[in-house]
């Protein structure tokens, strides 16, 4: 009776389990990718983007970043609090030791507005502030530096979906903005590994900038993401590329 009584006990305790497992929110990563989506995080849940990557450039400084890190908050029913920031390690090809220090802190929010019906996409705003204070004093804007970015959504199946940004960029160091116009795809191979890619692009007056991003993600659960990708400039093929991994958790 004692083995029985233990054994629905621990089969009651494991339905329970996979019962609270299945009710767990599904992760929705800002990462990989150049474009932000427009999920925002369910109230009160906190997530953390985190990954490294590097740049080179054939005429410019090779940067290693050591550490991003995205903390998301749930703060509203359809906002959320975001923070930022990236450590990096660069070399300008004159100096003989490389150079370490952190990004500015990017303060910022994402509201949700629309959840999007039928053809009708969703649609989110996101609003960001770089600090000219919190950071490594060679790589701070002189001034807060805004940005201002409207992101929209179409999910077409369980397995495609598009998205594309439309915003403005201030640098902090002079009063012209750069306008960022961003379009990606997005599929789903199965139910845990993805890919997409995208085309993010910078117009400005002193000169235009057109990147293609592309990468896989795989759902290791419901909490955690795992992805890789790479950026290029087709323009100018052989000059310049970037390459990063990461995870995205769901810490509650």
């Amino acid at each position: 009776m004692t083995k029985r009584r233990l054994l629905l006990l621990a089969l009651v305790f494991f339905c329970g389990l996979c019962h609270a497992q299945e009710e767990l929110p599904a992760i929705s990563a800002d990462r990989p990718g150049a474009l932000t989506g427009t999920d925002v995080m369910p109230l009160y849940k906190l997530q953390w983007e985190t990954g490294m990557g590097y740049e080179w450039m054939k005429d410019g400084p090779n940067t290693f970043t050591l550490n991003t890190t995205l903390l998301r908050l749930g703060l509203f029913k359809n906002a959320e609090l975001r923070i930022g920031t990236d450590f990096l390690m660069w070399n300008d090809g004159q100096a003989m030791e490389p150079s370490f220090g952190m990004a500015p802190l990017t303060i910022g929010m994402k509201t949700r507005f629309y959840e999007g019906t039928g053809y009708l996409p969703s649609v989110s705003m996101l609003v960001e502030l770089k600090s000219p204070h919190i950071g490594t004093k060679e790589l701070l804007p002189a001034h807060l530096a805004p940005s201002l970015h409207l992101l929209f959504e179409h999910t077409f199946t369980d397995w495609l979906g598009i998205c594309y940004n439309v915003g403005a960029e201030w640098d902090g160091d002079t009063a012209s903005p750069t306008t960022y116009l961003g379009f990606g795809v997005y599929f789903d191979i199965t139910e845990h590994i993805g890919t997409f890619v995208e085309t993010y692009n910078y117009i400005h007056p002193e000169g235009n900038q057109y990147l293609t991003q592309f990468g896989f993600t795989w759902l290791a659960s419901r909490r955690v993401q795992l992805d890789v990708s790479a950026d290029l400039d087709f323009k100018n093929l052989g000059k310049f590329y970037v390459v990063s991994s990461g995870v995205a958790w769901l810490i509650n």
